[in-house]
Protein backbone atom coordinates (compact mmCIF):
# COMPACT_ATOMS: atom_id res chain seq x y z
CA UNK A 1 0.00 0.00 0.00
CA UNK A 2 2.02 3.62 -1.43
CA UNK A 3 2.33 6.24 1.38
CA UNK A 4 -0.63 8.76 0.49
CA UNK A 5 1.47 11.88 -1.18
CA UNK A 6 1.99 14.88 1.29
CA UNK A 7 1.38 18.39 -0.05
CA UNK A 8 4.12 20.58 0.25
CA UNK A 9 4.24 22.96 3.19
CA UNK A 10 3.73 26.96 1.98
CA UNK A 11 6.04 28.76 3.21
CA UNK A 12 4.77 31.53 6.13
CA UNK A 13 6.90 34.27 6.77
CA UNK A 14 5.23 36.42 3.90
CA UNK A 15 1.92 36.02 5.41
CA UNK A 16 3.45 37.10 9.00
CA UNK A 17 5.11 39.90 7.58
CA UNK A 18 2.25 41.25 5.80
CA UNK A 19 0.31 40.66 8.78
CA UNK A 20 3.24 42.71 10.97
CA UNK A 21 3.13 45.48 8.75
CA UNK A 22 -0.26 45.62 8.39
CA UNK A 23 -0.36 45.82 12.14
CA UNK A 24 2.21 48.39 12.44
CA UNK A 25 0.39 51.27 10.49
CA UNK A 26 -2.72 50.52 11.97
CA UNK A 27 -1.30 51.19 15.57
CA UNK A 28 0.21 54.34 13.73
CA UNK A 29 -2.98 55.59 12.06
CA UNK A 30 -4.85 54.89 15.51
CA UNK A 31 -2.10 57.01 17.37
CA UNK A 32 -2.10 59.77 14.64
CA UNK A 33 -6.07 60.16 15.03
CA UNK A 34 -6.45 59.37 18.89
CA UNK A 35 -3.73 61.13 19.86
CA UNK A 36 -2.23 63.93 17.88
CA UNK A 37 -5.30 65.13 16.09
CA UNK A 38 -7.26 65.34 19.01
CA UNK A 39 -3.80 67.54 20.95
CA UNK A 40 -3.39 69.72 17.43
CA UNK A 41 -7.40 70.50 17.85
CA UNK A 42 -6.88 71.60 21.50
CA UNK A 43 -3.96 73.57 20.42
CA UNK A 44 -6.24 75.11 18.15
CA UNK A 45 -8.87 76.00 20.08
CA UNK A 46 -7.02 77.50 22.66
CA UNK A 47 -5.16 79.88 20.11
CA UNK A 48 -8.64 81.36 19.32
CA UNK A 49 -9.80 81.67 22.43
CA UNK A 50 -6.47 82.98 23.76
CA UNK A 51 -6.66 86.51 25.54
CA UNK A 52 -4.44 89.68 24.91
CA UNK A 53 -1.31 89.71 27.09
CA UNK A 54 -0.72 92.22 29.87
CA UNK A 55 2.38 94.68 29.45
CA UNK A 56 5.02 92.58 30.65
CA UNK A 57 3.89 89.17 30.21
CA UNK A 58 5.46 86.53 28.38
CA UNK A 59 3.23 85.32 25.41
CA UNK A 60 2.90 81.30 27.14
CA UNK A 61 -1.53 81.09 26.99
CA UNK A 62 -1.91 84.47 26.00
CA UNK A 63 -1.67 86.61 22.51
CA UNK A 64 0.83 89.66 22.74
CA UNK A 65 1.04 91.76 19.48
CA UNK A 66 4.91 93.16 18.93
CA UNK A 67 6.00 95.76 16.70
CA UNK A 68 9.01 94.75 14.32
CA UNK A 69 10.60 95.17 11.04
CA UNK A 70 10.89 93.31 8.40
CA UNK A 71 14.52 92.37 7.56
CA UNK A 72 14.87 90.10 4.46
CA UNK A 73 12.18 88.43 2.00
CA UNK A 74 13.34 85.26 0.73
CA UNK A 75 11.21 81.98 -1.00
CA UNK A 76 13.08 78.43 -0.96
CA UNK A 77 12.24 75.12 -1.76
CA UNK A 78 12.79 71.95 -0.72
CA UNK A 79 11.44 69.10 -2.93
CA UNK A 80 8.06 70.40 -3.44
CA UNK A 81 7.78 71.78 -0.50
CA UNK A 82 8.33 76.25 -0.91
CA UNK A 83 8.62 78.24 1.63
CA UNK A 84 8.31 82.02 2.13
CA UNK A 85 10.16 83.36 4.47
CA UNK A 86 10.44 86.76 6.50
CA UNK A 87 13.13 87.78 9.05
CA UNK A 88 11.56 90.27 11.28
CA UNK A 89 13.83 92.36 13.87
CA UNK A 90 12.52 93.83 16.76
CA UNK A 91 13.37 97.09 17.85
CA UNK A 92 16.63 96.46 19.73
CA UNK A 93 16.27 93.10 20.01
CA UNK A 94 16.91 89.70 17.96
CA UNK A 95 15.93 88.52 15.02
CA UNK A 96 13.78 85.57 13.89
CA UNK A 97 13.22 83.95 10.17
CA UNK A 98 9.17 83.24 9.78
CA UNK A 99 7.73 80.64 7.38
CA UNK A 100 4.47 82.24 6.06
CA UNK A 101 1.49 80.04 5.17
CA UNK A 102 1.60 81.36 1.22
CA UNK A 103 3.29 84.08 -1.09
CA UNK A 104 0.21 86.52 -1.35
CA UNK A 105 -1.24 88.01 1.45
CA UNK A 106 1.49 90.42 3.66
CA UNK A 107 4.20 88.18 2.41
CA UNK A 108 3.43 89.80 -1.30
CA UNK A 109 2.60 93.04 0.04
CA UNK A 110 5.46 93.85 2.49
CA UNK A 111 9.30 94.97 1.68
CA UNK A 112 12.00 95.05 3.54
CA UNK A 113 12.62 97.74 6.20
CA UNK A 114 8.66 97.83 6.23
CA UNK A 115 7.14 97.59 10.07
CA UNK A 116 5.03 95.39 10.55
CA UNK A 117 3.07 93.88 13.69
CA UNK A 118 3.81 89.70 15.04
CA UNK A 119 1.11 87.99 17.18
CA UNK A 120 3.14 85.56 19.90
CA UNK A 121 1.05 82.92 21.16
CA UNK A 122 3.38 79.96 23.24
CA UNK A 123 6.58 82.55 22.17
CA UNK A 124 6.10 81.44 18.71
CA UNK A 125 4.88 84.05 15.94
CA UNK A 126 1.43 82.70 14.74
CA UNK A 127 0.37 86.08 12.68
CA UNK A 128 1.37 89.10 10.33
CA UNK A 129 -0.14 91.96 10.11
CA UNK A 130 0.50 95.06 7.57
CA UNK A 131 -1.92 97.73 6.93
CA UNK A 132 -5.11 96.31 7.59
CA UNK A 133 -4.25 92.99 6.34
CA UNK A 134 -3.58 89.60 8.23
CA UNK A 135 -1.40 86.65 7.12
CA UNK A 136 -0.78 83.58 9.42
CA UNK A 137 2.61 81.68 9.56
CA UNK A 138 3.15 77.76 9.09
CA UNK A 139 2.92 77.57 12.87
CA UNK A 140 -0.17 78.66 12.84
CA UNK A 141 -2.59 76.04 15.38
CA UNK A 142 -6.25 76.10 13.23
CA UNK A 143 -4.88 73.91 10.59
CA UNK A 144 -1.91 72.17 12.44
CA UNK A 145 -4.68 68.79 12.50
CA UNK A 146 -5.04 68.19 8.75
CA UNK A 147 -1.51 66.43 7.97
CA UNK A 148 -1.71 63.93 10.87
CA UNK A 149 -5.51 63.53 10.18
CA UNK A 150 -5.03 62.52 6.61
CA UNK A 151 -1.89 60.35 7.33
CA UNK A 152 -4.22 58.63 9.79
CA UNK A 153 -6.97 57.62 7.93
CA UNK A 154 -4.56 57.07 4.44
CA UNK A 155 -2.72 54.40 7.25
CA UNK A 156 -6.01 53.12 8.67
CA UNK A 157 -6.99 52.17 5.07
CA UNK A 158 -3.58 50.34 4.46
CA UNK A 159 -2.62 48.64 6.59
CA UNK A 160 -6.84 47.10 7.63
CA UNK A 161 -6.06 46.07 3.87
CA UNK A 162 -2.89 44.46 4.24
CA UNK A 163 -4.25 42.82 7.90
CA UNK A 164 -7.26 41.64 6.13
CA UNK A 165 -5.08 40.00 3.06
CA UNK A 166 -2.85 38.40 5.25
CA UNK A 167 -5.37 37.00 7.50
CA UNK A 168 -7.06 35.59 4.34
CA UNK A 169 -3.74 34.17 3.41
CA UNK A 170 -2.71 32.50 6.45
CA UNK A 171 -5.88 30.65 6.18
CA UNK A 172 -5.54 29.19 3.12
CA UNK A 173 -1.95 28.51 3.37
CA UNK A 174 -3.21 26.20 6.58
CA UNK A 175 -5.50 24.67 4.18
CA UNK A 176 -2.38 23.69 1.96
CA UNK A 177 -3.74 26.46 -0.77
CA UNK A 178 -2.21 29.95 -2.26
CA UNK A 179 -4.12 33.00 -2.71
CA UNK A 180 -4.60 33.18 -6.92
CA UNK A 181 -2.87 36.63 -8.02
CA UNK A 182 -6.26 38.41 -8.53
CA UNK A 183 -7.08 37.48 -4.73
CA UNK A 184 -4.01 39.72 -4.07
CA UNK A 185 -3.63 42.12 -6.73
CA UNK A 186 -7.68 43.20 -5.87
CA UNK A 187 -7.59 43.49 -2.61
CA UNK A 188 -4.03 45.68 -2.43
CA UNK A 189 -5.66 47.86 -5.35
CA UNK A 190 -8.58 48.34 -3.29
CA UNK A 191 -6.67 49.43 -0.06
CA UNK A 192 -4.44 51.62 -2.36
CA UNK A 193 -7.30 53.38 -3.52
CA UNK A 194 -9.23 53.52 -0.22
CA UNK A 195 -5.70 55.08 1.27
CA UNK A 196 -5.75 57.66 -1.19
CA UNK A 197 -9.58 58.62 -0.23
CA UNK A 198 -8.70 58.53 3.25
CA UNK A 199 -5.84 60.90 3.07
CA UNK A 200 -6.92 63.51 0.73
CA UNK A 201 -10.24 63.88 2.43
CA UNK A 202 -9.24 66.14 5.45
CA UNK A 203 -6.82 68.05 2.88
CA UNK A 204 -9.84 68.95 0.71
CA UNK A 205 -12.01 69.56 3.24
CA UNK A 206 -12.43 72.12 6.56
CA UNK A 207 -13.66 70.22 9.09
CA UNK A 208 -13.12 67.03 10.77
CA UNK A 209 -16.74 65.69 10.40
CA UNK A 210 -17.08 66.74 6.37
CA UNK A 211 -13.51 64.98 6.22
CA UNK A 212 -15.48 61.65 7.29
CA UNK A 213 -18.27 62.35 5.18
CA UNK A 214 -16.38 62.64 2.56
CA UNK A 215 -13.87 59.52 2.99
CA UNK A 216 -17.09 57.38 3.63
CA UNK A 217 -18.22 58.72 0.12
CA UNK A 218 -15.17 57.93 -1.50
CA UNK A 219 -14.57 54.27 0.20
CA UNK A 220 -18.01 52.99 -0.79
CA UNK A 221 -17.79 52.73 -4.58
CA UNK A 222 -14.50 51.18 -4.05
CA UNK A 223 -15.55 48.88 -1.80
CA UNK A 224 -18.60 48.02 -4.02
CA UNK A 225 -15.96 47.92 -7.30
CA UNK A 226 -14.06 45.59 -5.26
CA UNK A 227 -16.82 43.11 -4.33
CA UNK A 228 -18.66 43.15 -7.91
CA UNK A 229 -15.16 42.25 -9.57
CA UNK A 230 -14.45 39.55 -6.91
CA UNK A 231 -17.25 37.98 -7.92
CA UNK A 232 -16.88 38.23 -11.69
CA UNK A 233 -13.38 36.61 -11.50
CA UNK A 234 -14.62 33.97 -8.87
CA UNK A 235 -17.56 32.77 -10.99
CA UNK A 236 -14.95 32.73 -14.19
CA UNK A 237 -12.72 30.67 -12.65
CA UNK A 238 -15.66 28.47 -10.93
CA UNK A 239 -17.33 28.03 -14.30
CA UNK A 240 -16.89 24.74 -16.03
CA UNK A 241 -13.85 24.85 -18.48
CA UNK A 242 -12.14 27.28 -16.47
CA UNK A 243 -9.63 27.09 -13.19
CA UNK A 244 -11.24 26.03 -10.54
CA UNK A 245 -10.76 28.23 -7.21
CA UNK A 246 -11.87 27.09 -4.10
CA UNK A 247 -12.62 30.55 -2.39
Amino acid sequence: MSARRRRPRRKRWPVIATAALGAVLVLAAVFLLFVTVPGKRTDARAFATAAACLPDEVPRECRKPVEVVVGKKATETEGRTTHHWLTLAEPGGPSRRVDMNGPSGVFGAVSPGDRVTATYWRQEVRAVDFRGRQQFTADEPKEAYRLPFATGLGLLALGGTLLWTSVRAGFRTGRGRALRSWQIALPALAGAWLSAVGFGAPLLTDAVSTALVFAAAGAVPVVLGAVWRFRVLRRRHRAPGGPAAAV
